[in-house]
């Protein structure tokens, strides 16, 4: 009977950390396409007139965005570290080159990037110990 209920909840945590990881790799492959949609139609990536630090580090951060997504269709663990990363290294961008109350620009490019990679992180953890 203890056996039973040992597999089972083996199971569940299994199934868990498999929905944790699925779900943070849709997040993740979400938000860096809509970050390179967003960089392209307001004409980042074609070469603006005067060429700016801050949007060159934002071009940067999407495309290792889309680096973690990749990466974490391999390893989880270090996708997930690396979309923390860049969530907080879009916090630092915005906080040093935009200004210190555009949180509104941090939620909408870093923080679904720290959500997802948390998430990443929490699946590949109880993966782990089950």
């Amino acid at each position: 009977m203890d056996i039973d209920i040992e597999r089972s909840s083996k199971n569940n945590a299994n199934k868990t950390s498999s929905l944790l990881i699925r779900i943070g790799r849709t997040i993740t492959f979400i938000a860096a396409v809509f970050l390179l949609v967003m960089l392209i139609s307001e004409g980042s990536i074609s070469g603006p007139a005067t060429p700016d630090l801050s949007e060159i580090l934002l071009i940067i951060f999407a495309v290792i965005a889309l680096a973690g997504y990749a990466l974490s269709l391999w390893k989880i663990k270090y996708a997930g570290i690396l979309l923390v990363a860049v969530s907080i290294a879009f916090g630092v961008d915005i906080a040093y080159y935009l200004n210190t109350e555009q949180l509104a620009a941090w939620t909408m490019m870093g923080l679904p990037h720290l959500i997802a990679g948390g998430m990443l992180l929490l699946g590949w953890r109880m993966k782990k110990k089950s």
